[in-house]
């Protein structure tokens, strides 16, 4: 699956880690399919709460969860996730990007929905666009009624 910013190949990093430094530099690595070759140094001290911090990164084959497609979780992206936005290093990407941003688009959906809906003094558009919403979140199964959404006015 292809990552809109890093690719659908595994990123060559330049540097020489032996198999055994890779793997002995996070635990997880040991039962991952890793690529040695894209191992990169992480900045320990900018690993959020680590109990087991990851002294490398390194480009991981993962299967989505959700889709079930291939991907890669690639070490640039790792680096990015617990060194610059701060996520625990414990976090872990179970699913490909775009299943990612749809979960997104889902979530934006889903607060659009609650805002709208708790609006009593909604314009005519503003109903049409909750409409609209609702039926969107009805296709997607998390409004599971109905009626809910035909009882919009």
């Amino acid at each position: 699956m292809d990552h809109p910013r890093y690719g659908d190949r595994p990123i060559d990093s330049g540097y020489n880690y032996s198999e055994d430094e890779v793997r002995n530099s996070y635990w997880g690595y040991r039962r991952e399919d890793i690529f040695i070759e894209t191992a990169i140094p992480a900045d320990l001290e900018k690993q959020n709460f680590p109990t087991f911090p990851r002294k490398l990164y390194v480009d991981i084959r993962r299967k989505c969860i959700q889709c079930e497609r291939w991907f890669i979780f690639f070490a640039k992206e790792q680096k990015y996730w617990y060194e610059e936005l701060g996520f625990i290093i414990d976090a872990d990407c179970v699913k490909c990007v775009e299943c990612r941003k749809k979960e997104q688009g889902i979530k934006q959906l889903i607060s659009e929905y609650e805002k709208l809906l708790k609006n009593t003094s909604r314009t005519e558009s503003e109903t049409i666009n909750l409409k609209k919403i609702a039926q969107e979140l009805y296709e997607f199964g998390y409004i599971k009624n109905k009626q809910k959404v035909d009882s919009i006015a």
